[in-house]
């Protein structure tokens, strides 16, 4: 007779692949144990893996929207920071430069010049900012730093290309011309005239108005252009009649000067009074050296300050595709042809922004996606026209200079202190450094925003990724401990088997 469940060998055939699949079992749940996952593999969650993947893959594009999240609010954060020193740089020199902080000194500088000189080096430093290799002011070249040195955009380059300082100088030149703003004075016997060159231009004054008080001297302007004011002592002026002629300025503004009848024999200001003579005729002569004088002092001053203005802002207005109009010359004081940027003066001039100066908002430059259907522009350029203003003013305060032996010294420096200081005002609808904070304000907001809605739903789905591919720990240590006891059971029979013969059996 044979027992078939003990028969020879019979232990061997039943207990190897028992033993190899609860030890199997056994190895997977202590990797269970440790590592809190159900499986190894997604097949090996069975139905739940098409669960699995679907929420591991929202994960992943979670996570990428918040890593650009995190890149782009740094940069905001600086730029932003960059931007609202810029705006109290601009603040600070517009508070110091008053025509009362004339000071003469041995550089023919004073103190807020001095100190414009290092605002613009600083705002230069903060529009070369850059961040993991990316310069945040360079618009869509991000790895192109945006501006040019301090040494180059005031000096050229050493090399042919012209710097702020030579605009200046070359548009002053075509101001002022011979001494009296590209003006002529003229008359003979009881007359005097003012008038523009024959050939129209862009230079110099341009003539207003013109009248005066009292009835010895009549006026007679001819607009043009070009314009021209003839001017009449029809019989002797009384003490006080004034003679005012208006005249605009290449920067946009006005200025009017204004001559003062005085008593014959008296004294006075040569370009502010005129004496009145034993006769019309003489008082005439008076009148118009009197004109020549006060267009002379007002060219080297008020018309001295705009002319620094038209050549600092088109120098800062251009770019490389763009390049700053300059005065066509030498020579350039008798330069009839407007201010053009080709030719030789497309590449004879320093290029003071390299980077991205597309026509498109500058914001729109860099974006950085934070949801399915939201992109947040968070780009900048060197050259808005913010940047482009305050560079300007700091500039025209650090190129000009002022010779205490100059007599006209202190009036063309109140002339460029009200200047720069109505500039940094960025008034009328000139971009304002706040228009820039407040853009990348919003920007920085959008992307909280999306940050705290993806925080939210990333904890969310983390939860129920959790829930589909981790363990319970109880559960699995009292499945060790089941699985344990049944090997230690396995074990123990198998010995006590494999030790029975059938001699003991009977």
């Amino acid at each position: 007779m044979t027992i078939n469940a003990y028969g020879t060998g019979a232990y061997r055939a039943a207990s190897g692949p028992s033993f190899v699949g609860q030890r199997a079992q056994f190895d997977d749940l202590q990797r269970q144990l440790a590592t809190q996952e159900k499986s190894t593999t997604y097949g090996g969650l069975g139905t739940d893996r098409t669960v699995s993947l679907d929420l591991n893959a929202k994960l992943a594009t979670i996570d990428s929207w918040l890593h650009g999240i995190q890149l782009s609010s740094t940069n905001l954060k600086l730029m932003s920071d960059g931007v609202s020193t810029f705006g109290k740089l601009a603040s600070d020199a517009r508070n110091n430069m008053t025509a009362n902080s004339y000071l003469p000194s041995s550089t023919g500088q004073t103190g807020p010049q001095v100190l414009a000189t290092d605002k613009l080096k600083q705002t230069l430093d903060i529009l070369n900012n850059s961040v993991n290799g990316r310069y945040l002011f360079s618009g869509k070249t991000t790895d192109t730093e945006p501006t040019a040195s301090f040494d180059r955009i005031m000096n050229g380059d050493g090399a042919g290309r012209a710097g702020v300082k030579q605009l200046i100088d070359e548009r002053r030149q075509a101001d002022l011309g011979s001494g009296l703003g590209r003006l002529t004075v003229g008359g003979s016997g009881t007359t005097a005239t003012i008038s523009e060159e024959p050939t129209v231009h862009p230079y110099g004054f341009k003539i207003a108005t013109a009248n005066a008080t009292g009835t010895a001297i009549t006026t007679t302007l001819n607009a043009g252009p070009p314009a021209d004011v003839g001017v009449n002592v029809t019989a002797q002026p009384l003490v006080g009649d004034v003679l005012s002629i208006g005249l605009n300025l290449p920067d946009g503004t006005t200025t009017t000067i204004q001559l003062t009848a005085r008593a014959n024999g008296s004294n006075g200001p040569a370009s502010t009074t005129f004496e009145i003579g034993p006769d019309v005729n003489t008082t005439a002569a008076n009148l118009r050296a009197a004109i020549g004088a006060a267009l002379g002092t007002e060219a080297q001053t008020t018309l001295s300050a705009a002319s620094s203005q038209v050549a600092a802002q088109n120098f800062f207005a251009g770019s490389a595709s763009n390049p700053p109009v300059r005065v066509p010359g030498p020579p350039f004081a008798t330069a009839t042809a407007p201010p053009s940027n080709t030719g030789a003066a497309a590449t004879a001039t320093v290029i003071w922004y390299k980077g991205d100066d597309g026509s498109d908002p500058a914001r729109s430059t860099s974006t950085v996606q934070v949801d399915q259907g939201q992109r947040v522009g968070v780009g900048a350029r060197a050259n808005e026209q913010a940047f482009q203003i305050g560079l300007a003013q700091f500039a025209i305060m650090s190129a000009e200079t002022f010779s205490a032996a100059d007599p006209n010294s202190q009036a063309r420096y109140g002339a460029m202190a009200a200047r720069v200081n109505d500039r940094l005002g960025f008034g009328g609808t000139a971009q304002k450094p706040t228009e820039i904070i407040t853009e990348l304000g919003s920007a920085q907001a959008a992307l909280k925003g999306a940050q705290t809605r993806h925080q939210t739903t990333q904890d969310y789905l983390t939860t129920t990724l959790s829930g589909v591919q981790n363990v319970s720990k109880e559960d699995v240590a009292a499945q060790i401990l089941a699985v344990q006891t049944q090997l230690q059971s396995s074990y123990q029979v198998t010995a006590m088997l494999s030790k029975l013969t059938l001699t003991s059996y009977l």
